[in-house]
């Protein structure tokens, strides 16, 4: 098995990191329950667009190029879109 570790994987494991924090140390009004749904959308896709570039692109350095200008860009558009 070919184990590459890419900008998304790791961005993957930092959000089930999140999403297991917040299950485990529930508070008692499970606001932190509901936090973890965006969390888990977000694993999700994060998870479908890392496949998606390991289809598209086969070399590992354009893959950490290209995925970290992908988290940048999405960055920048949260950044935008909370300013609107």
């Amino acid at each position: 098995m070919n184990l590459r570790l890419t900008p998304l994987n790791i961005v993957s494991a930092l959000l089930i990191t999140g999403i297991a924090w917040l299950l485990i140390y529930a508070d008692e009004n499970g606001w932190r329950e509901l936090g973890s749904v965006p969390l888990f959308i977000m694993f999700l896709l994060s998870s479908i667009t890392d496949l998606v570039f390991r289809r598209l692109v086969v070399d590992l350095k354009r893959i950490w190029l290209f995925e970290l200008l992908f988290l940048i860009f999405v960055a920048i558009l949260i950044v935008l879109f909370k300013k609107i």
